[in-house]
């Protein structure tokens, strides 16, 4: 099976970057203005809890060298966090548009089939385009991985080793890919720039070294525990198997047979026409999906490193997947032997995967939901007007868990005279007579490992508000988010 082909609806090579980049312009506007009137934060978890790391850096330079948080990620997104949340979502905006692009210019130094298409199947995969409208790490992950992933494969490997030194520093994962460029370089006997490997972290184990007197700080104070057991553990195929949820139906079809095809290929040497290109395709695309993919399967099966089995980290290889579907197409349109129909084919194939999300059927977008306020968000927003009304003069401090408490307060949640965590609420370290606690049904009990008894039935605590909205109004049987806000007596 050749790895390259020419079917009749590609594009000219001389029209190729005119054509992609006016792809791209259209997307991006489309994401920017997507941006500018969604009422949607992605998740009221990490999507806030990671704008608040950025927004609070100035006031707050440890949040600098925050293990979860990531540092390049902060010190990337610091300025936008400060034009507020639709700053964070702009930002993302771009990565992914960059991410895509990269995608485009790797795809053409694989030397693979219709490049542009990277750019119209990054784009279309449902739930990676929803992540751009949030504070989440997966798309700066995406768009640096595959950044490097395109320079290392064109002529600029160590720009491209360079460039992924630095992943770790954006999630923990880069970790692994880090060995992808390990084994890579050295297969292909690039030892020159094996050393450029640790880069990144020799960079901020430095800098974190100044502040916290650690040069190690970024294994001592992981912010991933080898065993947390709150968070639990699940099936070994449970990301394989929730695959269209992040890319939809269409692609996850192309993806499949572009596995398929690479592992033919693998089996039967004798069919590459460009060894190099096959090995670099290898490693840069395919090492990277499966080494990602696997370490999650593998850390949810287990239940380690406090995995929760959140299929929203399969973003974080989105754009290459995207070049796995591409030689799918590739492949499967090269089982039709005539021109005309083989053109008819993947055309009908490309509009299938273009239109999906658009359909509003499983797994695509869901638009009664996707882009409007998430249910807690309305919730915590009333609970934070009933603060404001009740003390006009200011607020008084506050212990709370969701993240979303700050944002509808606009507070400073690393103040620690305002702030205090709901986990640490216990005689030894009483909060202030007049003090309040917000309390929820998720973070406080997840993280807080507070129930709502807890502080009901303590004389300590006075019930001053509480509401509850339905999780999904569609499924009342699904149940409520319930909020309660007590004072401190």
């Amino acid at each position: 099976m050749p790895e390259a082909a020419a079917a009749s609806f590609v594009i000219p090579p001389r029209t190729d970057d005119w054509w992609a980049r006016r792809l791209l312009a259209a997307l991006l506007l489309l994401s920017v203005a997507v941006a500018c009137f969604t009422k949607t934060t992605y998740d009221s978890g990490d999507s806030i809890a990671h704008y608040l790391f950025a927004r609070y850096a100035f006031e707050h330079p440890e949040n600098f060298l925050h293990s979860w948080a990531k540092p390049v990620y902060v010190l990337l997104t610091v300025l936008p966090a400060q034009a507020g949340f639709r700053g964070i979502m702009l930002f993302n905006c771009g990565a992914v548009a960059l991410a895509a692009w990269a995608a485009y210019r790797l795809a053409r130094r694989l030397e693979l089939p219709w490049p542009w298409l990277a750019i119209v199947f990054t784009y279309a995969a449902p739930d990676y385009f929803r992540a751009q409208f949030s504070g989440l790490t997966e798309p700066l992950f995406s768009t640096v991985l595959v950044c490097a992933a395109a320079l290392t494969a064109g002529r600029r490997v160590g720009w491209g080793t360079v460039l992924v030194s630095f992943l770790p520093l954006v999630r923990s994962e880069g970790f692994l890919m880090l060995g992808v460029w390990l084994v890579y370089l050295a297969l292909t006997q690039q030892w020159r720039h094996l050393p450029k490997l640790g880069i990144g972290f020799v960079v901020f184990s430095l800098i974190g070294g100044l502040f916290y007197h650690d040069f190690w700080w970024m294994f001592t104070r992981n912010a991933y525990p080898y065993k947390a057991a709150r968070y639990g553990s699940g099936e070994l195929l449970h990301f394989v198997v929730s695959t269209p949820k992040v890319i939809g139906w269409a692609l996850t079809g192309l993806f499949a047979a572009g596995i398929g095809a690479k592992v033919l290929l693998w089996l039967r040497p004798c069919q590459r026409q460009r060894p190099a290109a096959f090995r670099r395709e290898l490693f840069l695309v395919y090492g990277n999906v499966f080494v990602y993919g696997a370490a999650h399967s593998l850390f949810w099966w287990l239940g380690i490193f406090a995995s929760f089995g959140m299929i929203r980290v399969l973003n974080g290889i989105v754009p290459l997947m995207a070049l796995v579907a591409l030689h799918g197409l590739d492949a499967l349109s090269r089982q039709l032997h005539r021109p005309a129909l083989r053109n008819y084919a993947a055309t009908l194939v490309v509009l299938a995967v273009a239109i999906y999300p658009l359909t509003g059927a499983r797994n695509g977008f869901r638009w009664r939901t996707d882009f409007q306020q998430l249910p807690d968000q309305r919730l915590t927003e009333q609970a934070a007007r009933w603060i404001d009304q009740t003390y006009p003069a200011g607020n008084p401090p506050i212990a709370f868990e969701h993240p979303l408490v700050a944002l509808a307060l606009e507070a400073d949640p690393f103040d620690k005279a305002q702030r205090h965590h709901i986990e640490k609420l216990n005689p030894a370290q009483p909060l202030p007579s007049g003090s309040l606690v917000v309390w929820d049904d998720w973070f406080a009990v997840m993280e807080g490992g507070t129930q709502l008894k807890h502080l009901s039935e303590s004389p300590a605590y006075r019930l001053r508000w509480q509401g509850s909205v339905p999780r999904d109004a569609r499924h009342p049987e699904d149940g409520t988010y319930h909020m309660a806000v007590f004072e401190k007596r």
